[in-house]
């Protein structure tokens, strides 16, 4: 392994931050109260639309600041849209998405990984946990098994296979 000569941090600084998204009587502010608890230390409350706990990791040069949104269920990572790479992480019970541009790539806890446009559930590829993958768009829907040993497209006009017994093609 080559280490670099010269190692530069990406972020320069950390503030705990409380996010406060209703005021006293319950109504709903336009922007949060953000304020700093002097001993810093945050309770989480099972509503962060209520109050939510984050850190500003202020980013050195062009790294960009994060900020790591702390939810009694999971944990976010933001960064801003304009950041080179990934502008948002969240990890729960369940496993760890993270979001690329508009794609959400997710692990689950099973082992299987799943890819979606944000927003369009008819854009999804996942590969599950035997290896089988299975691709959803608008124009075709494709099953490959785990093991190889079958294959299948399906369009509108179409049903192609490869299977065992040998290959299936034909109109719908």
């Amino acid at each position: 392994m080559t280490i670099p000569a010269r190692v530069r941090s990406a972020w320069k600084s950390a503030q705990l931050l409380i996010a406060f998204h209703r005021d006293r009587h319950g109504t709903q502010r336009d922007e949060p109260r953000l304020w700093r608890p002097n001993d810093a230390c945050a309770g989480l409350p099972d509503d962060p639309r209520q109050k939510e706990a984050f850190v500003v990791l202020r980013g050195d040069g062009d790294a960009g600041d994060v900020q790591i949104r702390m939810h009694p269920d999971k944990i976010i990572l933001r960064r801003d849209d304009e950041a080179l790479g990934w502008t948002g992480i969240q990890a729960d019970h369940h496993g760890v998405s993270v979001l690329v541009g508009t794609v959400w790539i997710t692990v689950q806890g099973d082992g299987s990984i799943r890819r979606q446009v944000d927003g369009n559930a008819d854009d999804t590829s996942w590969m599950e946990a035997d290896g089988s993958f299975i691709r959803i768009a608008p124009d075709a829907q494709i099953v490959v098994t785990g093991d190889g040993a079958r294959l299948s497209r399906r369009t509108d006009r179409r049903l192609d296979a490869i299977t065992e017994d040998g290959v299936v093609s034909r109109r719908r």
